[in-house]
C-alpha cells in the first residue's frame, strides 16, 4: 500500500525553481533516504511530504488522501501520525529531557500527566538515555540531544517518520548506533520512514530505497547495490565522492 505519494510536483520560492517535476510512491512500512549536494532541494521535498511546503504545481497524497485538498481541520489525524526530527532538534532550552517529550503528548492527547510522564520515561529508555531525565539539553552530548530528538518524535507514536539529518555532526560511530536506532525503533513500530542524511555509508545502512536530489530533480536510484551501480554521471559522481565530474561542471 502506498503510504506518501508525489505526482509531478514543483516547488519554486519567488523565481527560484528548487524542485521540478518530481513523482514518487512510498509504500508502507518502506524505509525511503533522499540524499545529494548540499543546497539542491533536499530539505525543501521533505517538507512538502510532511506538509510544512505547499507546491506550485502536483499533488501531494497521504494514504491516498490528497494533502494539498485537505482542510486543517482533516489535516490534524493525519498530521497526528506524523513524526519530524529536525537537523537541530528543535528541543526546548528551558525544559528537561523528560519535558521535552512531555510536550506535544500534554498538547495533542487526552493522557493524564501520570500517563503522559510515563510514556516519555518509556521512550528514553527506548532511546538509551533514562539517565537524562532531568537533564537539560545543553547539559548532554550531541548523540544525546539526536536521541533525545528521536524519543520526542516518536512520542505520539506515528506512522510516518521524517528524519532531517538525523546524524549531522556526529561522529561515525555514534552515527553507525543513532541509525541502528532508528532501524530497530522503525522494527518496533512498522513506521514507514523518509530520511535525509549526506553520509552515503548511513544512506546504504538504513534504505531500502535512495533517492539523489539533483539539478531540481529526484532521480529514484533503487536499492543500495542499485545505487552503486547507477549509470547516470551525476549519481556515480556524488556517492564516490568523486571531484571531477557533471556535478563540480555545475558550480
Amino acid at each position: 500500500m502506498s503510504m506518501i505519494r508525489l505526482q509531478d510536483i514543483k516547488v519554486a520560492f519567488e523565481n527560484h525553481v528548487v524542485l521540478k517535476s518530481v513523482s514518487l510512491d512510498i509504500a508502507a512500512g518502506e524505509c525511503f533516504v533522499i540524499v545529494g549536494p548540499s543546497g539542491q532541494g533536499k530539505t525543501t521535498l521533505l517538507k512538502t511530504m510532511s506538509g510544512l511546503v505547499t507546491p506550485q504545481n502536483g499533488k501531494v497524497f497521504i494514504e491516498h488522501k490528497d494533502w494539498l485538498t485537505l482542510s486543517n481541520k482533516e489535516k490534524l489525524p493525519l498530521l497526528k501520525r506524523m513524526g519530524i526530527l529536525f537537523q537541530k532538534n528543535a528541543l526546548f532550552d528551558s525544559l528537561t529531557c523528560v519535558e521535552n517529550i512531555c510536550f506535544p503528548l500534554r498538547e495533542t492527547t487526552k493522557l493524564t500527566d501520570w500517563e503522559i510522564t510515563k510514556k516519555a520515561e518509556y521512550f528514553l529508555d527506548a532511546v538509551g538515555i533514562p539517565h537524562a531525565r532531568d537533564l537539560y539539553p545543553d547539559e548532554i552530548s550531541g548523540g544525546m540531544q539526536k536521541r533525545l530528538g528521536i524519543a520526542r518524535a516518536l512520542a505520539l507514536d506515528p506512522e510516518i517518520i521524517f528524519y532531517d539529518d538525523p546524524t549531522a555532526g556526529l561522529d561515525p560511530i555514534t552515527s553507525k548506533k543513532i541509525i541502528e536506532l532508528i532501524l530497530k525503533l522503525k522494527k518496533e513500530k512498522n513506521s514507514t520512514v523518509v530520511a535525509i542524511t549526506n553520509d552515503m555509508n548511513r544512506a546504504y545502512q538504513m534504505a531500502d530505497r535512495i533517492g539523489v536530489v539533483v539539478d531540481q530533480e529526484l532521480l529514484i536510484t533503487g536499492n543500495p547495490e542499485e545505487t552503486q551501480k547507477h549509470s547516470d554521471p551525476r549519481v556515480h559522481q556524488f556517492v564516490r565522492g568523486l571531484l571531477d565530474g557533471p556535478l563540480t561542471a555545475m558550480t
